[in-house]
């Protein structure tokens, strides 16, 4: 079946190549890239050894990618639509927000390890940078989608104010948990009970009186 982008046609098959091309560079780009920048951190992170390592000009990494930060904030993606496929898997479980807020403070955490602690902390500082894309809007996020739809389904069941604005509250919610895991340096335990206690505290303010 033809791409529905693309017209069927003569010109299709290598239209169709040349896109896989510029995908395969565009990925293979991507994940040095990632590698780069979770060996030298964003600020350090050189293009020229990026492109070096995909054997292609430095200009070809900015026709894909405008910025480095543009490549970090693709990696949270990535990484965010990985937590919230994993918490949907256990939805059933998750009986309510402190649940479902625990658990995803728990797999924000694993994907930490997954990541790196390098890159995984200049994507969390990138929240609080002016060089962050200004395309890119929190709401537009997949963990963020997921936030607020908890808490809305906890404002059905009387456990969250109804008068409150899930959104506004997810903002507050995932903004303090970036700030705590951008500057907690606690070793791993203690750093798990920090998150624990911080998730009690903002559910205990969205209750219902």
């Amino acid at each position: 079946m033809p791409s529905p982008t693309i017209a069927a046609g003569p010109s299709s098959p290598t239209v169709s190549a040349r896109e896989a091309k510029r995908l395969a560079t565009r990925a293979r780009l991507f994940d040095a890239a990632v590698a780069e920048i979770g060996r030298s951190g964003l600020a350090g992170a050189d293009v020229s050894t990026i492109a070096s390592a995909v054997g292609v000009a430095r200009g070809t990494f900015y026709f894909h990618f405008p910025t480095k930060e543009h490549v970090v904030v693709e990696a949270e993606r990535a990484e965010e639509a990985k937590i919230v496929a994993q918490l949907g898997a256990r939805g059933s479980e998750l009986k309510d927000l402190p649940a479902m807020l625990s658990e995803l403070v728990r797999e924000v955490l694993a994907a930490e390890q997954r990541m790196g602690p390098v890159i995984f902390r200049d994507m969390l500082g990138l929240h609080f940078s002016s060089a962050r894309p200004v395309e890119d809007e929190l709401s537009e996020h997949p963990l963020a989608d997921f936030v607020i739809d908890a808490i809305a389904k906890a404002q059905h069941a009387g456990q969250v104010a109804v008068d409150a604005d899930a959104g506004e509250l997810a903002v507050f919610f995932l903004t303090g948990l970036f700030a705590l895991l951008t500057t907690d340096t606690s070793a791993p335990s203690a750093r798990a009970a920090l998150m624990d206690r911080y998730v009690k505290t903002i559910v205990s303010g969205m209750e219902s009186r």
